[in-house]
C-alpha cells in the first residue's frame, strides 16, 4: 500500500494513538496507585517509583529510537517497539513483587515510548508545514482527551478488574497497535535521509546541544512539562488520602485540571495560522508563571481546599497545550537530514527534566502539597529564564547543512 492510499483521517487516528500511547500508559494507572500501595505493603512515597522509573525509560527510549529510526527506517523500529510494549505490559499484569513491577514498567516504556518520536517524525516527513501544523493542533487536542478519559476509564475499571486488568487492557491495545502498523503503515523516511554511523552520534548530540536555536525548545518543553508533572505524581495520593476524594471522584478532578490543556491546544491550533509559534509561546511562558504563582498564593491561603490546587492548575495546564505544539512545530524544521536524531534528543531532554523532577517530587514527598508547588514553582522559574537567556535570531543556526556532512562522513 502506498502513502498516497492512506487518507488524512487515517494518518490522524493512527498517529494520535501511536503518539499518545504512552500518556495513556502512563495516566489509566493514576486513580489505582493508592490500591497498588496497599497491595504490595509499600508507601506512596516508594510506589512512585514507577512514575519515576517510567519516566526515565521514555527518555531513553526517545534518545535511542530516534538514531535507530534515521539509521533502519520508521516502520521497523516502530514495531520493535511494540513488541516490547506488549510483552513488558503482560509482565506488569503478572507482577508479584514491587521490584518485577517496576522493572517491567521501565521496559514498558523503553518499548512503547519511541511511538512519540516515530508518530511525529512521520508527521515531519510526509506532511508539508502548513499540514504539519494543522495535523500536530488536531493531534493536541485529540491527546488532551486521553489524560482526561484514561483515568476516568481506569477508575470505573478498577472495582471490576483490578489494577491487573488495566494491565491487560493496555496490552490489548498495545497489540491492536502492532496488527494495524504491520498490515498499513508504508515506510515513510525520505530517500535523502542518511543513518548516521554510532560513532558520528555523540558528535551530532553535542552539535545539537551547542545550537541555542534547538536548545531553546528543548529546555522549553522539559521545564514546561516538568510544571505540571507533579501533578500527576503528587495528585493521586494527595487528592485520595490527603481530601479523602473516591478514586472516581479524583479520576474527574483529573479529567476536569487536564482540560486546561485541551483549551490550550485549542487556542494554539486557531492562533498559530495568524501568529509566529515564538509569539505563541511568550504569551504561554507569562501564562505559566502566573499559574505557578497562584497555585503558591491560594494554596498558603486556603490548605485545606483540593480547589486551591485544582484551579491554577487548570491555568498551568492551558499554557502546557499551547507551548508543547509550539515547540514540536518549530524545532525540527532546520533539521530534516537528521529528523529522527534531534526528535530523539529533543524528546530525551523533555523526559529527563521530567524524570528528574518526578524523582525530586518523591524524596520531598510528604503528604502535603508542598512538595508539588515548589517543584512546579522551580520548574516554571527555569522555563522562563531559559526562554529569555536563549534567544537568538538565527535558525537552527546553519546547523541543518552541518549535520549532513557530519551524517555522511
Amino acid at each position: 500500500m502506498t502513502q498516497r492510499a492512506l487518507s488524512f483521517r487515517f494518518w490522524l487516528v493512527l498517529l494520535t494513538m501511536l503518539i499518545g500511547l504512552p500518556r495513556i500508559t502512563l495516566d489509566m494507572h493514576l486513580p489505582a496507585l493508592p490500591a497498588m500501595a496497599d497491595y504490595f505493603h509499600t508507601r506512596d512515597s516508594q510506589l512512585q517509583l514507577i512514575l519515576t522509573l517510567y519516566t526515565l525509560g521514555s527518555a531513553i527510549s526517545l534518545l535511542v529510537s530516534g538514531p535507530l529510526t534515521d539509521r533502519f527506517g520508521r516502520r521497523p523500529v516502530l514495531l520493535a517497539g511494540l513488541f516490547t510494549y506488549v510483552v513488558a505490559t503482560v509482565a506488569c499484569a503478572l507482577a508479584d513483587s514491587l521490584g518485577v513491577l517496576i522493572i517491567a514498567r521501565l521496559f514498558q516504556a523503553l518499548g512503547g515510548c519511541c511511538t512519540t518520536v516515530i508518530g511525529r517524525v512521520i508527521v515531519r516527513d510526509y506532511f508539508d508545514r502548513h499540514e504539519q501544523a494543522r495535523l500536530l493542533g488536531l493531534i493536541s487536542i485529540a491527546m488532551a482527551v486521553s489524560p482526561m478519559a484514561a483515568p476516568v476509564l481506569g477508575s470505573l475499571l478498577l472495582p471490576l478488574v483490578n489494577w491487573r486488568g488495566l494491565f491487560v487492557l493496555l496490552g490489548l491495545i498495545g497489540a491492536v497497535l502492532y496488527l494495524v502498523v504491520y498490515r498499513r503503515l508504508p515506510e515513510t523516511r525520505p530517500p535523502e535521509v542518511a543513518a548516521a554511523p554510532p560513532s558520528n552520534l555523540l558528535r551530532i548530540y553535542a552539535q545539537l546541544l551547542r545550537d541555542r536555536y534547538f536548545l531553546r525548545y528543548s529546555l522549553a518543553i522539559g521545564c514546561v512539562y516538568s510544571t505540571y508533572f507533579p501533578f500527576i505524581s503528587e495528585s493521586s495520593a494527595l487528592l485520595q488520602r490527603g481530601f479523602h476524594l473516591t478514586a472516581t471522584a479524583y479520576a474527574l478532578v483529573f479529567a476536569a485540571t487536564i482540560s486546561g490543556y485541551m483549551l490550550g491546544a485549542n487556542l494554539f491550533r486557531r492562533l498559530v495560522q495568524r501568529f509566529e509559534p515564538d509569539r505563541l509561546i511568550n504569551a504561554a511562558i507569562a501564562l505559566n508563571v502566573l499559574g505557578s504563582l497562584l497555585l503558591a498564593l491560594a494554596t498558603l491561603a486556603l490548605p485545606q481546599q483540593w480547589l486551591a490546587i485544582v484551579l491554577p492548575m487548570v491555568v498551568i495546564m492551558v499554557s502546557v497545550g499551547m507551548v508543547i505544539p509550539a515547540c514540536q512545530l518549530s524545532v525540527l524544521q532546520p533539521y530534516g537530514a537528521i529528523a529522527g536524531t534531534a526528535s530523539g534528543l529533543f524528546f530525551f531532554t523533555q523526559m529527563f527534566l521530567t524524570a528528574l523532577s518526578s524523582w525530586v517530587t518523591g524524596l520531598l514527598s510528604n503528604g502535603t502539597s508542598r512538595p508539588l508547588v515548589i517543584m512546579t514553582a522551580l520548574a516554571s522559574g527555569l522555563l522562563l529564564t531559559s526562554w529569555l537567556a536563549l534567544r537568538t535570531n538565527k535558525r537552527g543556526s546553519g546547523l541543518a547543512g552541518e549535520n549532513v556532512v557530519s551524517v555522511n562522513s
